[in-house]
C-alpha cells in the first residue's frame, strides 16, 4: 500500500473541494438561467470510477448524494464505450435515478492516461424541459407528458458535441437559445473539473492520489460513526403531510418515518408512508435517500459539514418500500417530488432526530411558497419562466437560536438563495411593490421561527399563468419541538381591480391578466420550546421591531408591555407566566 503523509492527504482533500467550488463559480459566471446563477439550484461533486462519492460540497438536498445513480446508469448503458472527452446527459427518474425531468445532470468521466479514474457531475433545474406545459410543476396525463425523458445519452463524444443529439434536445424545448447557452456552461464546468483533477494527479501521481481517496473515505466514516455512537440507542417516530398530491385536491399525503439508532449506525425507515399517488408528489428512492441523508448531516459535528464522501453515507441506512410515495414505481408522476413529499421527508428526519437529540432540535420549516409565472415578456416578445424563492419564509427555530430570517425554501435546507427584487424586475415583466416581514407570522417558542413574508407584484406583461405546483402549506403545518408552536399557514390572493380572488388551493393554476397584483403571504416555520419561557427582553425587542404585536406578546409569550414605551411590566409578566406554568403542570 502506498504510504502517504497527513499533509498530502489534507492537501488532496481540500484540492478536491476547491475543484467543486470552482465548478459552481464557473456556472455562476457563465450561465444565464436565474435558477443556476442567482438561486444556486445546483448539485455537483466528484465520484470515483466505481461511483463512490469522493467530494460533495453544499448542494440541493434532493440531488446532494444521488449522482452516483446517474453515474452507474451511464456505466450500465455504455460499458466499455466511455472515452476521454465524453459527456453524458440524463434526467430520467427511473432509468437513472434523477429527481424529476427538469433536473438535467451532466456526467463527465475523467481519465488519467488511459485509465478512468473519476467522474464529475453537474446538475441543475433547467428553465424548460418540454412536456405538455411549460414550468414543469403541473399535473400531467402521464410521465411522458411531464417532459422530455432523457435516458443516459452521450452528448459529447471524445470532445466533439453530437449535434444530432443536441438538436433533438433543443427541438423539444421552449427556450432553445437559453438552453444552448446553459448546456455550454454546464458542460464547461465539468471540463474545468477534469483539468484540475488531472493537474492533481500530475502533481502527486496516480497511486498517491488513490491512497488519499481511500484514506479520506476511511477517516470520514470513522468520524461519522464516532458521532453516531454519542447518540442514544433507541427508536423514534414522526409523520408529516402535504396538502395533497395535485390530483386529489384536499386529500393529504402522509410520509411516515421511524428512526432507529443502534451503536454506530442510524436507520431511517419510510416504509409505512402512503402508497404512491396519482398526482405529481411521488419521489423515487434516490431522492428519499439524498434528502434524508442531507438532513441527517445537519445533526453531525459542524466540523464535518464540508467533507462529505462515501464514508459519510455508510453509517446511515435509508429504507423505503417500493410502491410508496417515498419509492415510487416506474411511470409515476414526480414533477413536484422535492417540494411536496421531499419536503416531508426532511420534516420527518428533523422531527425524529430532534426527539433523539433534544439539545440539537430543529423545528420544521414552513410550507414552500415558490413563485412561478409563465408568459410572454412584451419588452422582448419572448416566452419567460419566472421562478422566485422570495416569498419563502424563514427557517424553523433551532435549540438555542431563533430561525434564520433570510432562509429560502425548506426543501433546499437553505442552499437556495433569494434574488434581489431589483434583479427580478430587470429580468421579468413584473414590478415588485412590497416585500417585507409580517407581524405575528412566526411559529412561537422559547426560540421562535423566522417571521413570515409578504410579497406583492404587479403583472406588467401579457396575460400569464401562475403555476403554484411547488407550493404547499395552505392546510398542513410543520411541527414544533419541545412545546414550540407549529409553522404558520400560507395564503395568497390576486387583486384585479376591486376584486380580491383568494387562492384556496396551492396546486391549482391561476390565470392572471395584465395589471393584476399577486399577493403572497408566506407563514414562518415552527418554534422550539414553550413560548412563555422565551426571554422577555427578546420578546420586547421583537415587539419593538414589529415582528410581534403587543397582543401576541401578552397572549402567547405571557409578556406584558407598555404599548407606548415597550417597557416590560415585570410583576404582571411574572403573574401571567406563573399561571401558564400552573396550567401546564395540571
Amino acid at each position: 500500500m502506498t504510504q502517504i503523509d497527513p499533509i498530502t492527504v489534507a492537501t488532496t482533500w481540500h484540492a478536491l473541494q476547491r475543484i467543486c467550488k470552482e465548478m459552481r463559480q464557473t456556472i455562476e459566471r457563465t450561465a444565464t438561467n436565474v435558477l443556476a446563477t442567482t438561486l444556486h439550484d445546483l448539485a455537483y461533486g466528484i465520484w470515483d470510477a466505481k461511483g463512490q462519492a469522493i467530494a460533495i460540497p453544499e448542494g440541493f438536498p434532493c440531488r446532494l448524494v444521488s449522482s452516483s445513480f446517474q453515474i452507474k446508469a451511464v456505466q450500465k448503458q455504455f460499458g466499455d464505450k466511455i472515452y476521454p472527452g465524453d459527456v453524458f446527459l440524463t434526467n430520467h427518474p427511473f432509468d437513472a435515478g434523477a429527481v424529476h425531468l427538469p433536473d438535467w445532470v451532466f456526467v463527465r468521466p475523467i481519465f488519467y492516461g488511459n485509465e478512468l479514474v473519476l467522474f464529475t457531475c453537474m446538475g441543475t433545474h433547467v428553465p424548460d424541459s418540454g412536456g405538455a406545459m411549460p414550468g414543469a410543476y403541473f399535473l400531467a396525463h402521464d410521465s411522458i407528458a411531464e417532459g422530455l425523458n432523457i435516458p443516459p445519452v452521450k452528448l459529447v463524444e471524445r470532445g466533439e458535441v453530437r449535434e444530432d443529439v443536441l438538436g433533438l434536445l433543443l427541438a423539444n424545448n421552449r427556450l432553445p437559445d437559453m438552453m444552448r447557452r446553459e448546456i455550454r456552461s454546464l458542460v464547461g464546468s465539468t471540463a474545468l473539473a477534469e483539468k484540475r483533477a488531472v493537474e492533481l494527479f500530475d502533481r502527486y501521481g496516480r497511486d498517491t492520489v488513490f491512497a488519499c481517496l481511500d484514506e479520506m473515505i476511511r477517516r470520514t466514516e470513522k468520524a461519522v460513526r464516532s458521532e453516531i455512537t454519542k447518540w442514544p440507542d433507541g427508536s423514534w417516530y414522526a409523520e408529516a403531510q402535504t396538502d395533497d398530491d395535485g390530483a386529489e385536491i384536499g386529500k393529504p399525503v402522509t410520509v411516515r418515518c421511524r428512526l432507529t439508532i443502534k451503536g454506530d449506525e442510524a436507520t431511517f425507515d419510510f416504509s409505512d408512508s402512503d402508497e404512491q399517488v396519482k398526482g405529481y408528489a411521488n419521489v423515487g428512492y434516490s431522492v428519499t435517500q439524498s434528502m434524508a441523508l442531507a438532513t441527517a448531516f445537519m445533526f453531525l459535528d459542524p466540523a464535518l459539514a464540508a467533507y462529505h464522501n462515501e464514508g459519510t453515507l455508510r453509517p446511515f441506512n435509508i429504507v423505503a418500500a417500493e410502491g410508496t410515495v417515498t419509492n415510487c414505481r416506474r411511470g409515476s408522476l414526480v414533477a413536484a417530488a422535492p417540494s411536496l413529499v421531499g419536503h416531508k421527508i426532511i420534516e420527518c428526519v428533523l422531527a425524529t432526530l430532534s426527539q433523539a437529540l433534544p439539545q440539537r432540535a430543529l423545528a420544521a420549516y414552513p410550507g414552500p411558497f415558490e413563485l412561478m409565472f409563465l408568459g410572454n415578456d412584451p419588452r422582448t416578445n419572448e416566452f419567460y419562466v419566472y421562478v422566485s424563492f422570495c416569498p419563502d419564509a424563514g427557517a424553523g427555530a433551532v435549540y438555542g437560536h431563533d430561525g434564520y430570517q433570510c432562509f429560502a425554501c425548506g426543501p433546499t435546507l437553505g442552499v437556495a438563495a433569494k434574488a434581489d427584487a431589483e434583479e427580478e424586475m430587470v429580468r421579468f415583466p413584473w414590478r415588485v411593490t412590497r416585500y417585507e416581514f409580517m407581524t405575528d407570522s412566526h411559529g412561537a417558542g422559547k426560540w421562535r421561527s423566522a417571521p413570515g413574508v409578504i410579497w406583492e407584484g404587479v403583472n406588467e406583461g401579457s396575460d400569464c399563468v401562475s403555476n403554484l405546483g411547488p407550493a404547499d402549506g395552505w392546510h398542513t403545518q410543520g411541527q414544533g419541538q419541545q412545546g414550540g408552536s407549529p409553522s404558520v399557514l400560507n395564503k395568497g390572493y390576486i387583486v384585479r381591480g376591486e376584486d380580491h380572488i383568494e387562492i384556496k388551493e396551492p396546486h391549482v393554476g391561476q390565470q392572471l391578466k395584465t395589471g393584476d397584483v399577486f399577493v403572497a403571504k408566506a407563514g414562518g416555520g415552527a418554534g422550539v420550546g414553550r413560548p412563555e419561557e422565551r426571554d422577555p427582553e427578546a420578546v420586547r425587542m421583537d415587539v419593538k421591531n414589529e415582528l410581534v404585536s403587543i397582543e401576541m406578546a401578552r397572549n402567547v409569550y405571557k409578556v406584558v408591555l407598555d404599548p407606548g414605551t415597550f417597557e416590560i411590566y415585570e410583576s404582571a409578566t411574572a403573574k401571567l407566566r406563573a399561571s401558564a406554568a400552573a396550567g401546564q403542570a395540571v
